[in-house]
């Protein structure tokens, strides 16, 4: 049975990882996307 749990952990521990980077990348878009509304406000503030 040891095999089993070491495999079920394995499991989790990608499962977790998977989630991680997910969360990680679309925190990065989210920066991103917020970079360039703040520029496009100074764009448009500039320009008026």
């Amino acid at each position: 049975m040891p095999t089993a749990e070491s495999e079920a952990k394995v499991k989790t521990k990608v499962r977790f990882e998977e989630l991680l980077k997910t969360h990680s990348d679309l925190m990065r878009e989210k920066k991103k996307l917020k970079k360039k509304l703040v520029r496009s406000e100074e764009n448009i503030s500039v320009s008026k």
